[in-house]
């Protein structure tokens, strides 16, 4: 973050987010929920490049996928390679 004052987002989301601000007025912390979490997460895997974003977006996504590939149902299906 920039430090500097943020309006709050129209976006859709299923709980308002908390903003934390310093003694400035500053933000300095946006607090999602879980659920506004993994969408925003899917977003960024659906549209952001993946060599600009920084590692722990990345793992986060990564674990995001992986579970969500766990919890399916149906037989595994082995990458084939290329």
């Amino acid at each position: 973050m920039d430090g500097k004052r943020h309006e709050k987002s129209t976006a859709i989301m299923i709980e308002p987010p908390r903003y934390v601000q310093n003694e400035r007025g500053e933000t300095v912390e946006v607090i999602l929920s879980i659920a506004d979490y993994e969408r925003y997460l899917r977003t960024l895997a659906k549209h952001a490049d993946w060599t600009t974003l920084p590692s722990y977006l990345q793992d986060a996504i990564a674990t995001l996928l992986a579970q969500e590939a766990r919890r399916e149902s149906g037989p595994s299906v082995p990458c084939k390679p290329c």
